[in-house]
């Protein structure tokens, strides 16, 4: 890989439950297969891995001495004001010959609305809800703040993936 490569970093907050990080994998995954960037990773800041510092030495890793960070949120809250700030701040004191950046939050995209209309088309009723824990069950992990964790849809203790 060319030494002047620029990765793009997603970022996300991260969640206590496992398989929360699917979405922004796999959305990793697809940018990465269509080639919209010679490197994709995502890090996150809390509760997940990989954490935001793991997500850079990938990029490192990968030849990228050029990293954008795109922060997956739709406002510029504190997250992204001051925790990504710091997080950043923290990463290139440790690597200074890298150039780190910041992308703004997705906010209002034309594109938003398209995806608003393809996920209101496939509204369910409430009952319809508990598939998502389903979904997420099925990357359980030893990890005790997971609110899976320890239930019976947690195939850690029963042995079954959901």
């Amino acid at each position: 890989m060319h030494a002047t490569a620029t990765a793009i970093l997603l970022f996300s907050h991260g969640s206590v439950l496992c398989g929360a990080e699917q979405n922004l994998l796999e959305l990793a995954a697809r940018m990465r297969s269509r080639g919209d960037a010679p490197i994709v990773e995502v890090g996150f800041l809390n509760y997940t891995e990989p954490t935001f510092a793991q997500a850079v030495a990938r990029c490192l890793e990968a030849g990228a001495r050029r990293i954008v960070v795109a922060p997956y949120f739709l406002i510029a809250g504190k997250f992204v004001t001051e925790d990504l700030a710091r997080t950043i701040a923290e990463e290139q004191g440790r690597n200074p010959s890298i150039e780190l950046v910041v992308a703004d939050v997705i906010g209002f995209h034309e594109s938003l609305a398209d995806a608003v209309l393809a996920s209101a088309g496939e509204a369910r009723p409430p009952r319809a809800w508990r598939d998502t824990m389903r979904h997420a069950s099925a990357y359980c992990r030893e990890h005790p703040k997971c609110p899976l964790y320890g239930t019976d849809v947690c195939h850690i203790h029963t042995g079954a993936v959901a």
